[in-house]
């Protein structure tokens, strides 16, 4: 079923991230993140949402498998289409991303991926959303697997994949004869090297994170830039770092950080979501917290 605009012209996206739902029996701050992401289906009206990795804690936890297939259980009470990628701590341990994306079958709104491509076990594809009539493609949604931990030791955490690079210019030349398009968006779990500056540049939101105040990768292997040659792109979202929630902004395009959605795991922030609205005149995000659903 395709994604349309509604007839006022608006598509309202949901961001969840770093959910980090645990062991069974699940401890008091799952169910509070359960119920947080209730309320998030349930009040914030949304056309999609999209869940930015990290949805399960794996290493350590028997049977993660269950845990897992127990969220994707609780998110099918809901009518709502869901997109999903993965995060540095959902494929530790017992089973691997193909798992993972294997078990995604028990979705019941589970969205159509398109241009899929998978290296080293990292899937990225797109979701494309219509006007309000199926016709005409107005945006495209970027959704690329960032990894894990570093595979040199060069930093902590994964660089995105030479391969992805290049599968989103490959990609991307594909929607360059669609008039209409308007505001292309890219979602991943881990922040490109850029959001650094775009730190230096934030318009709402906070950057708290200790240590190297942004958690990416080392290595840049040039998606940012190709984003920015792509003309298309106009914001950047991600979570993994649990204190940050800003909206920064570097050569023209945003880098935005979710607000962190889980309870079991650090980050002073009070958990919630953050909305993307989309609309003839472009995007506009915000965060919203769980006290104010």
């Amino acid at each position: 079923m395709k994604l349309t605009y509604r007839e006022d012209g608006t598509f309202t996206i949901v961001q969840l991230t770093d959910l980090h739902i645990g062991s069974i029996p699940h401890h008091e701050d799952d169910d509070k993140t359960f119920a947080l992401i209730d309320k998030a289906f349930e009040k914030l009206d949304a056309d999609l949402v999209v869940i930015t990795g990290d949805l399960i804690w794996s290493d350590g936890v028997p049977n993660a498998d269950k845990v897992f297939k127990e969220l994707l259980q609780r998110i099918n009470y809901h009518d709502i289409p869901v997109a999903i990628t993965y995060g540095n701590h959902d494929s530790e341990d017992e089973f691997t991303r193909t798992d993972l994306r294997k078990m995604e079958s028990v979705l019941d709104h589970f969205i159509e991926k398109k241009n899929t491509f998978i290296v080293d076990d990292r899937e990225s594809y797109t979701i494309e959303i219509y006007d309000p009539f199926g016709e005409t493609i107005k945006n495209v949604l970027y959704v690329i697997d960032s990894g894990a931990d570093a595979p040199l030791p060069i930093g902590n955490y994964d660089w995105v994949h030479p391969e992805q690079v290049n599968w989103f210019r490959e990609v991307s030349k594909k929607y360059k004869n669609i008039d209409a398009r308007q505001s292309d968006l890219i979602f991943m779990h881990i922040p490109l090297p850029e959001y650094w500056q775009a730190s230096q540049s934030i318009s709402s939101g906070e950057c708290n994170e200790t240590n190297d105040t942004i958690s990416a990768p080392y290595i840049n292997t040039g998606l940012f830039a190709s984003a920015v040659m792509d003309g298309q792109i106009t914001g950047v979202f991600v979570g993994h770092d649990h204190d940050n929630n800003f909206v920064g902004e570097h050569v023209g395009i945003k880098l935005v950080y979710g607000q962190v959605s889980g309870y079991q795991c650090y980050g002073d922030f009070e958990r919630g979501a953050r909305l993307i609205q989309l609309t003839v005149e472009g995007m506009e995000t915000k965060t919203i917290v769980e006290s104010d659903f």
